[in-house]
């Protein structure tokens, strides 16, 4: 016989008792036949002697049935299965079980090639992360107000975070920071760009800095006294919602080198923010948004950071944002559209978050760092893509190399209810190409315009920032409203939770 599944059945184990309890039922039928039937009641008598008589029988049903389940024997060809006894139940368990949640037992043959010490670490796994799950779901409940579906599923399923790479040699607090350094910094940022060929790769690497540098203060929650988190040199490794930055920083990337060999006295959380913003200045138009007057360094590292992850914006919609940024953060309407004002550097990869495209018109205009973010709100199609799938976002008629998220759009349309919905629509449902196809390309989402938000409703504010934000007018190329507020939001988020901050240094005597 080949490899086989053996089942204790119920039956197995309870026909004894069954058939006890059918001679029980006759032998009160020949006692009722035997009784004086002229009598209109049972003596208490018989009750208690019929009630005695049954127990008995019974429990000698369970012994016989005990006695064989005892003797069974599981004859498996490979002979490595042994049956043993847990003394703490009557069920027998072979290697290879699993229990279902009814408390069936099954047992479950291993294969001969495989090794018994396997199929226990499987088993011990198997319940640990159900345990997970369970903790993963009330944390995520007890710290947000809504999370997207897919990336709860997702969340779920992955490790707990490790630590983060470079954490060994690294000072868990800058002994330091001079002005020279921080140039320095910004020098070597501009080193490694001009070294990689591709638009492609180099807007990934540059929109990853800023990136990482903003989901390690997004995961800050004033609510939370004993553990609010916010600019620690640590983001959750594990977590979907940083997939894509292991590329930007792990033990071989050329960031993380040049932290490692040249600035490791300087903490993570400094770097990472000096890092970002000597990108912000070297993609601004002209270099105007030079960040460094306000930069302030002493922020302490964590070397693990278990939960941060959940804390961050899902891309499901403006609850997210007002949950973050608003709600736990503590910034306000203009502040969050300013920072969002991010995602005009690099591009969603689908290898890491699922959605594929630039918020840009190019990869090469992913590495500017201007206004276009907003302008493209107001003068591109956009149309829905994936509906009810785990990455639904939105993209332009002119084809996928374009991307908005759910919380790009609801800065300006009210598309809550029509996400939540699976219902399409278009931004601009009057659009044409010259060949005369509608640019909403999908004929349901063309047939409804996606509406802005009234007068009234709480998210106008929203939508007035990211007006604010155009410099006047959609081809305006005034940039100043933009750089003025990411500037004043900017410093906010990567100071908040800090106390013990500093100004650049003119000069560092030991290092």
């Amino acid at each position: 016989m080949g490899a086989s599944t053996i089942r204790i059945r119920w039956c197995d184990k309870y026909c004894w008792t069954v058939f006890a309890s059918w001679l029980w039922l006759v032998n009160t039928a020949i006692v009722l036949f035997r009784k004086d039937i002229k009598s209109n009641f049972i003596p208490a008598m018989w009750i208690e002697t019929s009630v005695a008589r049954a127990l008995h029988i019974i429990g000698f049903a369970n012994a016989i049935s005990m006695v064989l389940a005892d003797n069974i024997s599981v004859n498996v060809q490979g002979g490595d299965n042994v049956v043993s006894k847990n003394s703490h139940t009557d069920f027998f368990l072979l290697k290879g079980q699993s229990k279902n949640a009814q408390g069936e037992i099954l047992l479950r043959d291993s294969a001969v090639e495989k090794k018994a010490t396997q199929t226990n670490k499987l088993m011990r796994q198997g319940n640990t992360n159900k345990v997970l799950k369970r903790g993963n779901k009330n944390n995520r409940q007890g710290n947000t107000k809504k999370r997207g579906h897919a990336q709860k599923a997702k969340a779920s399923k992955k490790q707990p975070p490790n630590v983060q790479p470079g954490t060994s040699s690294a000072a868990a607090r800058s002994s330091c920071f001079s002005v020279d350094t921080y140039d320095s910094i910004d020098d070597d940022i501009a080193m490694i760009k001009n070294n990689i060929g591709s638009d492609r790769e180099r807007s990934h690497f540059l929109g990853g800095i800023v990136r990482m540098a903003a989901h390690d203060f997004m995961d800050f929650d004033r609510n939370d006294r004993s553990n609010p988190m916010g600019p620690d040199g640590c983001y959750d490794q594990n977590h979907p919602s940083n997939d894509g930055l292991q590329t930007v920083w792990c033990n071989d990337c050329s960031l993380t080198k040049l932290h490692r060999d040249k600035y490791s006295h300087i903490s993570r959380a400094d770097f990472w923010i000096a890092a970002a913003n000597a990108v912000i200045r070297q993609t601004s138009i002209g270099n105007s948004l030079d960040l460094k007057a306000t930069f302030m360094w002493g922020r302490e590292d964590s070397a693990v950071c278990r939960g941060s992850g959940l804390r961050l914006p899902q891309s499901s919609g403006c609850d997210e944002v007002e949950d973050v940024f608003l709600e736990r953060m503590g910034l306000t309407w203009e502040d969050a559209v300013a920072l969002l004002g991010a995602h005009t550097l690099g591009r969603g990869d689908r290898r890491f978050s699922g959605h594929e495209g630039a918020w840009s018109s190019s990869d090469k205009e992913a590495q500017v760092f201007d206004k276009k973010y907003y302008e493209a709100l107001f003068t591109e199609t956009w149309r829905p893509r994936n509906m009810g799938g785990d990455t639904q976002d939105w993209t332009t008629g002119n084809g996928d190399k374009r991307m908005m998220l759910n919380t790009d759009m609801c800065l300006v349309f009210d598309i809550e209810e029509y996400v939540e919905r699976n219902i399409p629509c278009c931004t601009k449902t009057n659009s044409h190409h010259s060949n005369g196809q509608n640019e909403c390309v999908d004929w349901e989402a063309a047939s409804r315009r996606c509406p802005m938000y009234a007068s009234l409703d709480r998210r106008r504010d929203a939508t007035d920032a990211v007006r604010k934000m155009l410099g006047g007018s959609i081809m305006s190329k005034n940039n100043a409203p933009f750089y003025i507020a990411f500037g004043r939001a900017w410093r906010k988020a990567t100071t908040l939770g800090q106390n013990n901050l500093s100004p650049l240094n003119k000069i560092c005597e030991d290092v």
